[in-house]
């Protein structure tokens, strides 16, 4: 809950500062790269983390002037904190951004996959889940940044349901 407030101050903050140039939303292919964290909370046992690296890759629609649509998949490859697990983390889901100058502010909503490994053995899960996004990028396409804030559940076979959440911090460059 902190990490997702002081995103969405800093955003609102950097956006007052910067004025409000006139910038409309533009269709085109976007690639990201980045950091990737995650946490989930087991119920009766210890609960875990991860950090890694995390790559995506969306299309951005402009809806309007104000708003833009954008389908997107990201996935990351993880260490965990518990020692020899290593994890994979990927979503498909579309995000709907609200433009104000070259800042943005949304949500997003997707289906959202885990995949836990140790040596010879793996476990996966799936489920859905969403979250919010905000981040800046320049009006006629080129450079971007972006910060993303997840919250999922995730079905294991054998295990229930286990909640997560994960915060993503990406630098990109869309094609417009």
């Amino acid at each position: 809950m902190k990490i997702r407030n002081l995103l969405l101050n800093t955003a609102m903050l950097f956006a007052l500062l910067t004025g409000t140039a006139v910038a409309e939303p533009k269709n085109g292919f976007g690639l990201n790269a980045g950091l990737a964290s995650h946490s989930r909370d087991c119920g009766g046992c210890a609960g875990s983390s991860t950090s890694g690296l995390s790559i995506g890759l969306d299309y951005q629609f402009a809806l309007s002037d104000k708003f833009s649509l954008s389908p997107f998949l990201m996935t990351s490859a993880e260490s965990t904190s518990v020692s020899g697990i290593t994890a994979g983390h990927g979503i498909l889901g579309a995000q709907l951004r609200y433009w104000v100058g070259e800042m943005f502010f949304g949500g997003h909503l997707g289906v959202y996959s885990e995949v836990l490994v140790n040596g010879p053995t793996s476990l996966s899960g799936s489920g859905v889940g969403g979250g919010l996004v905000a981040g800046w990028e320049k009006q006629d396409g080129g450079l971007y940044f972006m910060g993303q804030l997840d919250s999922a559940t995730v079905a294991y076979s054998g295990l229930g349901d286990v909640p997560f959440t994960a915060f993503r911090l990406s630098a990109g460059y869309r094609w417009k």
